[in-house]
């Protein structure tokens, strides 16, 4: 709030406040209420926001935050036990900053009088809130951060009188000389004054320019104006430059030439409204960039899981050479010259029928060299198969993302928000949330939620049970037969399943990811490593009358590895 406005708000609120008692204070956040039973239902608000303090008389009612953590501060348990109840006896405003104080009284049961002090300073990185005692001693503070510390003795300030004569200028200085004077980092006169200053200099000298405006800032008659350079309404529905399109002021701006007037009975009416605006376009903003972030995390994570699978491609590329390979060692049994580890062999595929080397390893004969390649082919074409597989489901979601990445910078609006975060999780099998409240136990019929959930580096669900009721859902009616199972051997703990739905090999990577979170989520999680056991879930069952979590393995493998929870956890 700009210093000469928020002079003009405290001469404009000080005759109410004055006489009227402090029945209530709330406080929630950086917003400060004193309800003290104004007409039309009005409440003292101060924001104590470094980037928009402001004190004006609002419409808003103030809430009951008792379990906002900062309603049990030492500040406002201090409010509570100084101010509540006390009569306002007193307003000022520091005739050159933006510091103002309210100063009250109330007299106990035995009828001994007691005052104190709110002070507070709305300077932007260093607004704060102080109370002080009748001898101006800081008994408590809003915000840690500041000078003054518990204890200290607040410096004095004039009472809020008639406003000092607006300063004048002679004719014929220059405009520059005017911005260093003026407009300096230590003056009164903030951004908005500099900039409509320049504007005012695009018609007249500077001179005039700025005799004209301190008239307007100083003026005893202020007008209560709201600008926007859009239609109030839109706030809350797109982006705005807050520091440009939304302007509070209590005069006329040549500056906001071209932009929305909107004049109130009040300066209050006009902050309230103000600030209205200026929260539902935070508030937009804040949900914006989140849905940003998280479209771009998400893409982020798919295109580095697509780098995995180009690498694990390139293991395995050409596997018709390795076939080769092997069928050339065993057409040249008879004629081969084996040097070593490796072997000169005619190729029977090259129309020249040239000689080549091939690698067969030291001590190997060349039926085993042959057999060793034939095996490399056959994992080589089950590993592309599966990468194919993946590379398929993971572009499956992330092209959709892409697109609704692209659309959201196309048009942020409030619309496409709620298009492209509906249609998010969709892409990312998440169910829409309810804005019913906090979930509760499903009825009898109703789809359950069963454990935790985690993406593994391939892009292959993980879930993790929370208990052994849990684990009993998710190993029997969760788990399909050739998911993945593991659980920490010889320990207790949760079932971990690896959903596979394409029912092809789960690549090693992400076993072991998954066997991790197996051992994180046991009794094995303080050691340094153990065994965890694995398995398809078509090799799980249920013993007869055994208690839930308990299961039997028909056949498995066991694995090494350290705890771990390093994968990213997903709702």
């Amino acid at each position: 709030m700009e210093n000469f406005y928020l002079s003009a708000v405290v001469r404009e609120i000080a005759p109410e406040l004055l006489n009227r008692s402090l029945a209530r204070v709330v406080l929630h956040g950086t917003d400060l209420f004193a309800d003290l039973r104004l007409p039309g239902e009005r409440s003292l608000l101060v924001s104590l926001d470094p980037s928009s303090p402001a004190l004006y008389l609002s419409r808003r009612n103030p809430r009951d935050n008792s379990e906002d953590p900062s309603a049990t501060s030492p500040f406002f348990l201090q409010l509570r036990k100084k101010i509540a109840g006390a009569r306002v006896v007193g307003v000022s405003k520091h005739s050159s900053d933006r510091v103002v104080r309210i100063e009250v009284e109330r007299f106990d049961i035995s009828g001994d009088r007691s005052s104190a002090s709110l002070i507070f300073a709305l300077t932007g990185r260093s607004t704060n809130a102080y109370l002080t005692g009748p001898s101006g001693i800081v008994e408590a503070r809003f915000a840690e951060r500041g000078q003054l510390e518990v204890g200290d003795r607040f410096p004095g300030q004039p009472e809020l009188g008639e406003p000092p004569p607006a300063p004048q200028v002679g004719a014929g200085v220059d405009r520059d000389v005017i911005r260093k004077d003026f407009f300096g980092p230590t003056s009164n006169f903030g951004p908005l004054l500099e900039r409509e200053f320049l504007s005012r200099c695009r018609s007249v000298d500077a001179a005039s320019a700025l005799n004209s405006l301190l008239r307007d800032a100083f003026s005893e008659n202020p007008l209560p104006l709201v600008y926007s350079a859009v239609p109030l309404e839109y706030f809350g529905t797109r982006p705005v430059n807050l520091k440009t399109d939304l302007i509070n002021t209590h005069f006329e701006l040549t500056l906001a030439e071209g932009f929305n007037r909107y004049e109130f009975e009040t300066l209050s009416d006009a902050s309230d409204e103000y600030y209205k605006a200026r929260s539902k376009a935070k508030e937009f903003q804040a949900g914006l960039n989140q849905l940003k972030r998280s479209l771009t995390e998400e893409v982020k994570k798919r295109r580095s899981i697509l780098d995995a699978i180009d690498a694990d491609r390139r293991r395995f590329e050409d596997p018709d050479r390795l076939k080769r390979f092997g069928d050339l060692l065993l057409a040249n049994l008879a004629t081969a010259r084996v040097d070593g580890s490796r072997a000169r062999v005619t190729d029977y595929y090259d129309p020249e029928q040239a000689e080549i080397e091939i690698e067969i390893g030291e001590g190997n004969s060349l039926q085993q060299a042959a057999t060793a390649y034939f095996s490399r082919y056959q994992k080589a074409r089950r590993a592309l198969l599966a990468i194919e597989s993946r590379e398929k489901v993971i572009r499956r979601s992330l092209d959709p993302l892409e697109a609704l990445a692209a659309r959201l910078e196309a048009d942020p609006s409030s619309a496409t928000i709620s298009e492209v975060s509906d249609r998010a999780d969709e892409a990312l099998g998440r169910k829409k949330r309810s804005s019913a409240g906090p979930s509760k136990r499903p009825r009898r019929g109703e789809k359950r939620e069963t454990g935790r959930r985690f993406i593994s580096t391939d892009g292959y669900e993980i879930i993790v049970g929370r208990n052994d009721n849990d684990n009993d859902h998710l190993t029997f009616r969760v788990a399909r037969p050739q998911d993945i199972w593991l659980h920490a051997a010889d320990y207790p703990g949760s079932h971990v399943i690896v959903r596979n739905p394409a029912r092809e090999p789960v690549p090693h990577r992400s076993i072991r990811e998954a066997a991790a979170l197996a051992l994180f989520y046991s009794q094995a999680k303080g050691e340094a490593r153990a065994n965890v056991h694995y398995t398809e879930r078509k090799f799980v069952s249920k013993p007869p009358k055994a208690r839930p979590g308990l299961v039997r393995l028909s056949s498995f493998k066991t694995i090494l590895v350290e705890p771990g929870c390093d994968l990213k956890r997903v709702e």
